[in-house]
């Protein structure tokens, strides 16, 4: 059966998890805009510092709106499985009907809505896999561009060497990036499980049905 954790999912644990990853993404913007005034002051010594920068400070950027479409998907996959669930409440309560007054007269008038429910459950199922697997690559993208913008933090260190009396402060920042890129990659790994956790008793409760 579909649980309520199943049945709630984006719109409780995923969301409250991707809350967290746009916070730490604008913390993260301004990180890179704090690197970018120090890199400024330094000048020629941190003037590869500066393209490092601006490459971050797109990433955070387009971090926060796939964040933001993110959010906005999971309260649609929340809609959706919450109205199947109810969908399948009604299929479940018709079946008992028939079942227990199989001899009743015109008991087969009930045939007509209890198949026009389970073609709308299908639609549901249809509908939560769709927005599931646009969720699914969504925080895939995320966790890519942490994975690139974490080597690119690499660079910046090299970058920072160079910066003389500004470095530690340079370094200390990437640390800070570093830092932020690790906890949105745990955040969105941590959702993309919970997300997984639903689909499997999505589809447990599918063949459950079809024995």
């Amino acid at each position: 059966m579909i649980t309520k954790e199943a049945a709630f999912v984006s719109s409780t644990s995923v969301a409250a998890e991707l809350y967290v990853v746009g916070g730490v993404a604008r913390a993260m913007s301004i990180s890179v805009k704090n690197a970018k005034a120090i890199a400024n002051r330094a000048g020629v010594k941190a003037r590869g510092f500066s393209p490092i920068t601006d490459f971050i400070d797109e990433m955070s950027i387009e971090t926060m709106k796939l964040v933001n479409l993110i959010n906005k998907d999971s309260i649609e996959l929340s809609r959706i499985a919450i109205n199947e669930l109810r969908i399948r409440d009604a299929v479940e309560k018709f079946q008992k009907v028939t079942e227990t007054a199989s001899d009743a007269k015109y008991i087969s008038s009930l045939d007509e809505s209890v198949n026009k429910l389970k073609q709308n459950q299908h639609e549901e199922h249809v509908k939560l896999y769709s927005y599931a697997r646009k969720l699914k690559n969504l925080m895939d993208e995320i966790s890519k561009k942490m994975s690139v913008a974490s080597v690119i933090v690499c660079n910046s260190r090299i970058e920072a060497v160079n910066a003389e009396e500004y470095r530690s402060n340079l370094e200390s920042i990437a640390n800070d990036i570093e830092s932020a890129c690790a906890t949105i990659r745990d955040r969105v790994n941590s959702s993309e499980q919970r997300l997984d956790s639903a689909i499997q008793q999505w589809k447990g409760n599918s063949q459950d049905e079809s024995d």
